[in-house]
């Protein structure tokens, strides 16, 4: 598919790329960018139900699947940030369910829209040679992949980045004066920070865009009062996560932040960020950005020699480049709140300014060549995303709980281990996998989760709730492998002293399934 449309592209303009280029016919352009944004919604829905739900996933479903209420009051206290998205996820999941592949199906529609978006932005911009090969390389780039298979808000934070992007092109280059056309901007970047709070970066990106531009004083205006309206509607889910701003906190204790997080991790990776993988040896770079970024520079050189116009570059360079810079100093200086996919909005500006350096390379032969090489270093990337323990950390909760599933008997308790930070914890699996945990007895759980203010359920160390155990023949114990099991105080020390013996142990991937039963005195 990516060699006809490149050919049927170049027969329709043979100097695509190039300054003087006319724009081609606008209903083309749309069928092109549908025909796109379908493949990209499909590539990245195909084996989305694959890899097991981890943390944050765990996080989005239990959320939606509080009550209203509870939902309110959870957000107000804590994930105000994508308190928007769960409550979308409530009314999907009361719809459609919370299996994997209902949860996910969203991100991946939403990366329809992305891709449909960038096509249309990237013709606008540049040409169709570059819309046509944007697209294609948005409908295999590691972070799109990611996010149109994860049930998170990212995906929709990159689709209304980019259809935000394509407004304000429109309205500067129309010299709109309508008050109804800069009405939906400023309420889409209200919805679109709602979706997402750093969404609002967007905001200096199409500063300098107008910047750049010099368009007449009434745009300018308008601009700026669009923009302070949008703030404004959105200055409520500002002033809360705020206030909730020790959430994210956890950041400042991580691994500090690499070259390699941030020029490969964030688009051009396709493991999460902590997996193994061959990368080059500059960095721990992976390949595949080694490739995208020497096709980022060919992009830059080629406007400095004036292939193409510097505005569109300016504004697409900005937005690759900008939020990413702005969220660094602050967690430098203010606090932390950098991870690479807080960026994924600007993951549609990687893949345009990735096709303007293919579509710059002079020959034909040349071209076809770089995206035979990017999409073949893409490839492995995929397929490892689409693996059963493909997201962070190597999450193992369904293959976990298919064995609970198949070999535990109502009745029987379960316990978790709770010693690992709260996205790890085997306790979970129960939530997100609720069907092969019906009947047993979670013998710590205090508060359920949709009873607290908090995300995830409160529950007693397993010491102090050993008297739960009386009457009990049979325990599961779900440990996360590296835990120290020999301590004082571990589960199955204080099952061991209650009279458990260990009868199974059970290997997952990053989880041990013990089953223990009570020894016959």
């Amino acid at each position: 598919m990516a060699t006809f449309l490149l050919e049927h592209s170049d027969r329709d303009r043979p100097e695509l790329g190039v300054v003087a280029s006319t724009r081609p016919n606008s209903q083309a352009i749309r069928r092109l960018a549908s025909l796109l944004g379908v493949t990209g919604f499909l590539v990245s829905f195909a084996g989305s139900w694959i890899p097991s739900l981890w943390g944050d996933e765990a996080a989005s479903v239990m959320s939606a699947e509080r009550s209203l209420p509870s939902l309110f009051d959870m957000v107000m206290h804590v994930d105000a940030v994508h308190g928007t998205y769960y409550l979308l996820l409530h009314f999907w999941v009361d719809l459609f369910g919370a299996s994997p592949v209902s949860v996910r199906l969203p991100s991946a529609l939403a990366v329809g829209f992305a891709v449909a978006g960038t096509v249309l932005l990237a013709n606008e911009l540049f040409s169709r040679r570059v819309a046509t090969i944007a697209g294609i390389l948005s409908v295999l780039l590691p972070r799109f992949t990611y996010m149109g298979a994860e049930a998170r808000s990212y995906a929709w934070s990159a689709a209304a980045a980019v259809l935000l992007t394509y407004l304000i092109v429109k309205l500067v280059r129309a010299r709109s004066s309508k008050k109804i056309a800069w009405i939906v901007y400023a309420v889409g970047l209200a919805l679109g920070i709602y979706l997402f709070l750093y969404l609002a970066l967007l905001i200096v990106v199409h500063g300098v865009y107008l910047l750049v531009s010099r368009p007449e004083r009434h745009t300018i205006r308008r601009w700026t009062l669009a923009t302070l309206l949008g703030v404004l509607l959105s200055t409520p889910i500002i002033v809360v996560a705020i206030t909730q701003r020790h959430q994210i906190a956890f950041l400042a204790h991580r691994t500090r932040v690499t070259v390699a997080q941030i020029v490969s991790g964030q688009w051009f990776d396709g493991r999460w960020i902590d997996g193994h993988g061959v990368n080059s040896p500059v960095l721990g770079v992976s390949w595949l950005a080694v490739a995208c970024w020497a096709l980022i520079a060919v992009a830059v050189i080629a406007a400095a020699r004036g292939h193409y116009r510097r505005i569109p570059m300016v504004l697409v360079g900005a937005w690759l480049v900008l939020p990413t810079v702005i969220l660094l100093a602050g967690n430098a200086m203010l606090a932390p709140m950098y991870t690479n996919r807080y960026l994924s909005f600007c993951a549609p500006a990687a893949a345009i300014l990735v096709a303007a350096g293919i579509a710059a390379l002079p020959r034909r032969w040349m071209r076809g060549a770089a995206i035979v090489i990017v999409l073949s270093l893409v490839l492995p990337g995929y397929i490892a995303q689409r693996t059963e323990f493909g997201k962070p950390g190597g999450s193992d909760w369904a293959a976990v709980s298919a064995v609970i599933g198949h070999d535990a008997r109502p009745g029987d308790a379960i316990v978790f281990d709770n010693s690992v930070k709260p996205s790890w914890r085997p306790r979970l699996a129960m939530h997100t996998y609720p069907e092969d945990y019906r009947g047993l007895n979670d013998v710590a759980l205090l508060t359920p989760f949709e009873q607290t203010t908090g995300l995830w359920d409160s529950v007693e160390p397993l010491p102090q709730v050993a008297s739960r155990l009386v009457g009990v023949s049979r325990v599961w114990a779900l440990e996360t492998k590296g835990t120290d099991q020999k301590s004082a105080g571990s589960d199955l020390r204080v099952l061991a002293a209650d009279g458990f013996t260990v009868i199974t142990e059970i290997p997952i991937h990053r989880t041990i399934v013990y089953e223990l039963v009570r020894s016959s005195s």
